[in-house]
């Protein structure tokens, strides 16, 4: 008489356990992603709801992977190099554009005006994202535009962060405004990476004002920079420092993004 062949299951209750045993993982993860947050096993397991012991095998676990490491002390944990390379390739598999528009369009409802992103592509700065403000004068279509590096607010910023080199020979003066000097140019550079954030005023054309910051990824590398621009009338040179502000910390949260959890915390 034969018998039926049955194939071995487990137990509805292990499978549970597994799917729980991810969760707390997860919960324990996101946790220590939060700035500033300090936690322990015994921290941990008090959030989780579990006995320490359990939560200290789930850290062990993500330990040994590489997801987290115990700080100096040996007391509190935080998270490990696996995580920073996962969040650079998470980073990295979106496009800058995408990562930095909800800052961007921030940004330009703040400000009211034009906000761009730009990258440096040879000597030239390029725009490859735009913002539209509120007013009608001084918006216009920039993406695709391409500029001078030395004589415009993004442009300088590239320059100063790394991303971008001057071409050879005499810079352009572009108006009456244009540091074509290097070495005025290389004092206002440092300028630049001193404050963290760049000025164009009726440098590229007369009559048009910007500000520009850099968008730094977890390596500190310059991936683009974001500006405001817009007619001087609106924009004066007294407001100029104000607005260069708000425009560095529109690409610091940027930044944040591409750095992943492990540089915000």
């Amino acid at each position: 008489m034969s018998h039926p062949i049955t194939t071995p299951t487990a137990p509805e209750d292990a499978s549970a356990q597994r799917v729980q045993s991810v969760e707390r993982a997860v919960r324990i993860l996101l946790a220590l992603g939060e700035p500033g947050r300090q936690l322990g096993v015994s921290d941990l397991g008090r959030m989780l709801g579990v006995h320490k012991s359990t939560a200290s095998r789930l850290i062990g676990t993500l330990v040994d992977g590489g997801l987290l490491e115990r700080r100096t002390d040996g007391e509190l944990l935080r998270l490990g190099p696996a995580m920073a390379r996962l969040g650079r390739l998470a980073a990295g598999s979106r496009a800058l554009p995408d990562v930095a528009a909800p800052a961007m369009d921030e940004l330009a409802a703040a400000t009211g005006e034009t906000v761009t992103l730009s990258v440096a592509e040879g000597h030239q700065a390029v725009t490859i994202a735009q913002s539209r403000g509120r007013f009608l004068v001084g918006s216009q279509a920039w993406t695709g535009h391409r500029a001078p590096l030395h004589c415009t607010s993004d442009g300088k910023v590239l320059l100063a962060f790394g991303a971008g080199q001057l071409p050879p020979g005499r810079l352009d003066r572009r108006t009456s405004a244009t540091v074509a000097d290097r070495r005025a140019l290389g004092r206002e550079l440092g300028t630049v990476r001193e404050r963290g954030w760049a000025v164009a005023a009726g440098d590229y054309e007369e009559g048009l004002h910007g500000v520009a910051a850099p968008i730094l990824d977890a390596d500190g590398s310059c991936r683009g920079a974001l500006c405001v621009s817009g007619p001087a009338y609106r924009l004066g040179t007294e407001c100029l420092p104000g607005l260069g502000a708000l425009c560095k910390a529109a690409a610091d949260r940027v930044g944040g993004v591409l750095a992943g959890p492990v540089g915000r915390a």
